[in-house]
């Protein structure tokens, strides 16, 4: 009998539950995702650029209601891209099934904040810092797991990550890309958790945004160039194609699977999921937000990555500051 017996694992059927929890906590919160203001005379104009001192509700205010439900749509889908103009700060809870060779659970709670920095009025730079938070099976046989001190996990960090894109401003309904470099930092913690290794590399993304959609990719590719001469050399690629449908009232379909490839494995390369889940944005108060939770199989994986991986992901959302132009916003997104 392994790990992967649900007597031995209580906490699959739990991360089944807590998906069905977050969804009813957005059900719950399910208010528009730009809630409506206090009704106010129908402005005889469009609104462009708020002043700077007026507040999002004082901006609102000044939309008829065709203008609001176009500028949710655009929230969303900017919250969709991963080179937008909005700064994210997403909680991504990994339930990876079947890793390693006795098949055990892991959880891989990946903190990912992007903030974008306007350089100047015609480029943006998105930093996107991806911080780790593992509970690593053992990869010991279960002979040795009857030990009275069984085969614990270890819990700790990974490896610290640092994607940097620079992202042209581009006309409506073109083609939105950015691109920069990549740093990998070893700040593992145990170092077992992490590669030992100083890495650096690249990154690029393109995606469109016609109708209801928002498709593209992000290619990330990091070679080591120092650390722990005794590890091994980091040589890996990361395809992330994605997809989203929006609906109605914030819900939308989504998949975004991680196509992962280790050059310098001698066989099993590819990491290749497959699968699709849903999303919601909403507001919790005067906080926007959104949940998701997408389901992946493995059709080709190294014994160290999951058979299966439930991602439910957590994200609040700043897409509004002072000053914002809220014509070009609903135009770029279109």
């Amino acid at each position: 009998m392994t790990d992967s017996d649900p007597k031995n694992n209580p906490i699959r059927p739990g991360c089944w539950a807590l998906a069905t929890f977050l969804f009813a906590c957005a059900e719950l919160f399910a208010s528009p995702v730009l809630a409506q203001p206090a009704p106010t005379p129908a402005p005889t104009a469009s609104p462009s650029a708020a002043p700077a001192s007026e507040s999002l509700q004082e901006v609102m205010a000044k939309l008829t209601p065709e203008q609001r439900a176009e500028l949710q749509q655009a929230i969303v889908k900017l919250s969709q891209n991963p080179v937008g103009n909005i700064a994210v700060v997403p909680f991504q809870n990994n339930f990876n099934y079947g890793v390693g060779p006795y098949t055990r659970f892991q959880y891989n709670l990946n903190v990912q904040p992007v903030i974008p920095i306007m350089l100047n009025p015609n480029l943006s730079l998105i930093a996107r810092t991806i911080i780790p938070i593992l509970v690593q099976p053992s990869f010991a046989p279960p002979s040795a797991c009857v030990t009275a001190s069984g085969c614990g996990s270890t819990f700790g960090i990974g490896d610290i990550q640092e994607q940097l894109y620079f992202g042209p401003k581009t006309k409506p309904g073109a083609l939105i890309w950015g691109a920069g470099p990549i740093f990998q930092v070893p700040s593992a913690s145990p170092d077992t958790l992490g590669s030992g290794k100083w890495s650096a590399g690249a990154g690029a993304a393109a995606l469109v945004m016609p109708g209801h959609i928002v498709t593209g990719i992000l290619v990330t590719q990091i070679w080591s160039f120092a650390g722990q001469a005794n590890r091994a050399n980091v040589n890996a690629a990361l395809f992330q194609p994605f997809f989203n449908y929006n609906l109605k009232d914030g819900w939308a379909l989504t998949t975004a699977p991680s196509f992962t490839a280790n050059w310098s494995a001698a066989q099993n390369k590819w990491a290749v999921p497959l699968g699709a889940g849903i999303a919601k944005t909403f507001k919790a108060g005067d906080q926007l937000m959104q949940l998701s939770c997408v389901y992946y199989t493995y059709v080709a994986r190294p014994i160290t990555s999951p058979q299966t991986n439930l991602k439910v992901t957590w994200s609040l959302l700043y897409p509004i500051k002072r000053g914002i132009d809220i014509q070009e916003l609903i135009k770029e997104n279109q």
